[in-house]
């Protein structure tokens, strides 16, 4: 393997994506996933841990696509720049989220530069992907993908349990580690890409204007939405079976205090959800060999309604384990799936929109499962926000099932 490794630019740009990969997903655990115990250790209420969590979604969509702007129009940068600067940033953030104690703007603040940097992040460490394809490199998301659930799983119960018995600082500690590790591969990878000294044929960089023409511009929204009707009903089911979903991401902590546990046992429901994602994302391609990709989707949204309702039926860690197991079978499916179904129902002009949408839709998603989740919780209780929650995504498992089952209907008037 050592004789490979130096040898094969394939092997050692794989070796580095997906270390890359699983040190993003480690990131993403220590500054969002781990959040809500986080900022409940020092002291915030579920209400203003909402709304934190809504804003950092909310600036990291509008930055993406100004930070997007940008490196299409540069003939110098590319996704690894971004990446570097990015990195750079939230180590600082990091380290300054070290030195805080109680809650009070710089615990807060901190905590939101974070969740939002590492948001940021995700959709050009994906691009970095297509990236180094560019130099003739045959590159494998699926395995990389999955490292990253992997190394979220490890992240999960080590920082969990760390938390639990040493102090809510574990999360920015260690996010400050797998950040600096992050950028010194991001370094490493540029590097091994230069030093192969291959020139990218320019009408191939994902990052160049010739390509940017199929980004979401303002006055293209009505035409996409008006030539893909059915999807855009597909997409507001989205934005509602989702709901659930990002709501027990958000308040995984509430959900697990309620139901007698701790900041460990938070970390291990996390570490579980992130495991039972693998096989999914790992084997996809032969699931698709087999199924329709519509027919995954409906599948995927099913059982996300399956994960929310057993959620809210939950009274102990136990059953909450048990709600997890479905994630299997929801989220791992419909990321995968997803990404296939745009590609197959749409022309290559419309098909990057059609994948940005997608994005858009559960960002939207997320900014509001934050926003009424704090306050219901706040306002009632938990129980009472997975209720509403349970309703949302049930509604939007029958809205999304409609738009998929009538692709190739026409609504007039919508």
């Amino acid at each position: 393997m050592l004789e490979k490794f130096k040898e094969s630019l394939e092997f050692r740009c794989n070796f580095g994506y997906i270390a890359a990969q699983g040190l993003y997903w480690m990131i993403v655990c220590c500054t969002i996933s781990m959040g809500n115990a986080y900022l409940s250790n020092k002291g915030f209420s579920t209400v203003s841990i909402g709304f934190l969590f809504a804003f950092a979604y909310l600036f990291a969509a509008l930055i993406q696509q100004i930070v997007s702007a940008i490196i299409d129009r540069s003939a110098k940068s590319n996704v690894m720049d971004v990446l570097f600067v990015l990195g750079i940033i939230l180590g600082v953030d990091l380290l300054i989220g070290l030195g805080t104690k109680e809650s009070g703007f710089i615990t807060g603040f901190s905590f939101l530069v974070g969740a939002m940097v590492a948001t940021i992040m995700q959709p050009f460490l994906n691009s970095l992907n297509f990236h180094i394809e560019e130099y003739g490199v045959k590159m494998n998301f699926g395995v990389a993908r999955a490292s990253g659930s992997f190394f979220f799983f490890v992240m999960s119960i080590v920082a969990g349990n760390l938390m639990k018995f040493q102090s809510p600082n574990v999360a920015p500690c260690f996010g400050f580690m797998t950040t600096a590790l992050f950028v010194a591969t991001i370094v490493w990878i540029s590097i091994q890409l230069k030093n192969s000294r291959i020139q990218i044929a320019p009408k191939y960089d994902p990052f160049e204007a010739t390509q940017a023409k199929n980004s979401f511009e303002l006055s293209e929204i009505k035409s996409f939405i008006t030539n893909n009707k059915m999807f855009f009903v597909f997409l507001i089911g989205v934005v509602c079976f989702f709901f659930g979903h990002l709501l027990i991401n958000t308040f995984i902590y509430d959900i697990t205090t309620t139901a007698g546990g701790d900041e460990a046992d938070n970390g291990g429901l996390l570490a579980f959800a992130a495991l039972v994602e693998l096989p999914a994302m790992i084997f996809f391609s032969k699931l698709k060999e087999r199924f329709k990709t519509r027919d995954m989707i409906i599948v995927s949204a099913i059982f996300f309604f399956v994960k929310i309702l057993l959620t809210t039926l939950a009274n102990t860690v136990g059953m909450l384990y048990v709600s997890m197991f479905f994630q299997a079978f929801a989220f791992a499916l419909f990321i995968p799936a997803s990404v296939h179904y745009v590609d197959e129902i749409m022309d290559k002009t419309d098909a990057v929109k059609g994948q940005s949408a997608i994005t858009v839709a559960i960002t939207i998603s997320n900014l509001i499962s934050s926003l009424l989740g704090g306050m219901i919780i706040g306002a009632l209780n938990v129980n009472a926000a997975l209720w509403f929650a349970t309703l949302i995504t049930f509604a939007g498992v029958v809205i999304a099932i409609y738009g998929l089952l009538h692709k190739n209907k026409k609504i007039k008037n919508l």
